[in-house]
């Protein structure tokens, strides 16, 4: 039997779904070797202006330091990315009244906490997978999930590196659960 990428905890009342993040081993090897020549150029150009070595006689540049700051912000995101390929999780966990939902990498990042009795109404939502749908970009943590569920007037979904049949497996198996 092909086993699904969720993690399932059952024990008492509590019930806990784990799901880790799309793997794309080719971007992330590809997006951790692209860190490299990127760490290099960030440190030339901060060498080069004088920032380090506490310069005072350096001159700013308004092109470099706007060049440098969006260098950065780039780095940055990309390597947000990465971290979220490599480590990022979803989970919901449903005890007696309340509803746990995050999406995080190494436990930082978004929580909820859902009233049990709000929620309703998980259902699948499906995808499109074609080159330029919106769950090419799950790898990176982005984008709709499989799952949908409401919980007031709010829709909320999780569930990006879930295949369509694991989806609906889940789906039924939060129905029931939330039934009881």
């Amino acid at each position: 039997m092909n086993k699904g990428k969720a993690q399932i905890e059952q024990s008492g009342n509590n019930f806990k779904i784990k799901i880790p993040s799309k793997k794309n081993w080719f971007v992330l090897l590809f997006g951790t070797a692209w860190l490299g020549p990127w760490y290099f150029v960030f440190k030339s150009k901060i060498q080069r202006l004088g920032i380090l070595e506490g310069d005072s006689t350096f001159g700013i540049d308004g092109f470099e330091t706007s060049w440098l700051i969006a260098w950065t912000l780039g780095g940055l995101f990309i390597l947000g990315l990465l971290l979220w390929g490599y480590f990022g999780k979803e989970q919901i966990g449903i005890s007696n009244s309340q509803i746990d939902f995050s999406k995080t990498i190494f436990g930082i990042g978004t929580k909820k906490e859902l009233s049990q009795n709000e929620v309703k109404n998980f259902r699948f939502n499906e995808i499109n997978e074609s080159w330029f749908g919106m769950n090419r970009w799950a790898m990176y943590g982005l984008g709709p999930g499989k799952v949908k569920f409401d919980c007031g007037l709010k829709t909320y979904s999780f569930g990006l590196a879930l295949d369509d049949a694991e989806a609906n497996y889940l789906v039924e198996m939060l129905n029931n659960r939330i039934k009881k």
